[in-house]
């Protein structure tokens, strides 16, 4: 786990007489999109992973020559593709359903139809979008890697992602233009500013991000959630409104009213509470993964939380021996969790289960899997 972190942070510069009366209650729960909080307590009782899993379906990543991966920690899917990136190389590696190997893309330059770094990638149908935060421009390509068009944005978000025709922003501490630091904003077709949200009081000479996008798609609009916030925010044509409050209690780093400064990074090194959160919204069930300090034995807990009934789940990630974790999540396809495991731990995760349990997509078997040095996927459905 420190070592996972410590790449993120390198990164900064988603029961009638037939049925008893409980499955009746499951049955009447409707899951809205009202404002809830949940109470996230690491004293909570931890339960296995594998205990709250109802099956896994696993993926090997083809490896090739031209294939090798040192992680997976964004994926996104076409109707018959899979498309992330890995490594510091700039690659985009486009995969099919079956963990075959496509195609790598690397349009990394300085040219009018280049890139200079990935900040941000997501697919529009068959288009591939990628944002260069160092270029402040967003470049569209085909699967198959020719250009298409690029657009040049009026400010330098941390994050971004398409919205209603134009996109939304995660600003944090950076500016808007010359005078205006707000949170997030969002843009027209034409690039023009639309709305601006959460005036910052305070800013800092630097813009403060995680590695992975902080605003996904949800319903018919998107999520954002920035670095160090507990809220979940969700944008959609009814408005701009928090969705979830992840309440951390004493375990939150900022309950304690420390201002955010320069030294940032070396200072969140050494707390043991939770300074940033991810979570990955789903329609039935909410992932959050947690950041905390890097000292040695800082385990940053997981949660599995319940929107219909509102029960956390205190996450037990680790492997068997206790030590890293043994998965990491990626996002929601659908009702399953998208989550990236590494070859070695495949095994010996897989021991956990019941063979029933286990299947494997067609093109991948386990002994594939561990004479791999790639990651893999793994899809998960957990038990209601």
């Amino acid at each position: 786990m420190k070592q996972f972190s410590l790449f993120f942070l390198l990164l900064l510069v988603t029961f009638s007489c037939s049925k008893n009366a409980s499955e009746k209650e499951n049955e009447a729960v409707v899951v809205t999109d009202d404002f809830k909080s949940y109470r996230l307590d690491r004293d909570l009782s931890l339960e296995r992973f594998s205990d709250l899993i109802e099956s896994v379906e696993l993926v090997r990543m083809e490896e090739t020559d031209n294939s090798l991966l040192s992680y997976i920690y964004d994926v996104h899917q076409s109707k018959d593709q899979l498309v992330f990136t890995s490594g510091r190389e700039s690659n985009v590696f486009v995969f099919d359903l079956k963990g075959n190997f496509v195609r790598k893309i690397n349009k990394k330059g300085e040219g009018p139809e280049e890139y200079l770094n990935i900040t941000d990638l997501w697919l529009e149908g068959d288009t591939l979008a990628i944002y260069s935060r160092n270029q402040t421009s967003v470049k569209r390509y085909s699967l198959e890697g020719d250009f298409i068009r690029s657009e040049k944005l009026p400010a330098s978000p941390g994050h971004l992602y398409t919205y209603n025709h134009g996109y939304a922003m995660e600003m944090n501490y950076r500016p808007i233009n010359d005078t205006s630091y707000y949170r997030y904003a969002t843009l027209d077709k034409d690039l023009k500013l639309v709305d601006m949200y959460q005036p910052v009081d305070k800013h800092i000479p630097a813009g403060l991000t995680l590695g992975t996008n902080s605003i996904t798609p949800y319903k018919d609009g998107v999520t954002l959630h920035r670095m160090m916030s507990d809220t979940v925010y969700y944008l959609n044509d009814k408005g701009f409104a928090p969705l979830v409050h992840l309440e951390f209690g004493q375990d939150w780093y900022w309950n304690e009213g420390k201002d955010v400064t320069p030294d940032f990074v070396q200072v969140i090194q050494e707390t043991e509470k939770v300074w940033t959160a991810t979570a990955h919204i789903g329609d039935h069930l909410i992932w959050v993964f947690t950041y905390s300090g890097f000292s040695e034995g800082i385990v940053p807990p997981s949660f599995l939380i319940d929107r219909a009934l509102g029960i956390v789940h205190n996450v037990d990630m680790r492997k068997a021996d206790k030590s890293n974790n043994v998965a990491i999540p990626i996002g929601w396809d659908n009702e399953q969790m998208i989550f990236t495991i590494q070859s070695p731990n495949v095994a010996s995760f897989l021991s956990e289960f019941n063979e029933d349990q286990i299947k494997f997509r067609e093109g991948t078997t386990l002994e594939e899997i561990e004479s791999s040095e790639n990651p893999m996927l793994m899809w998960v459905k957990f038990k209601e």
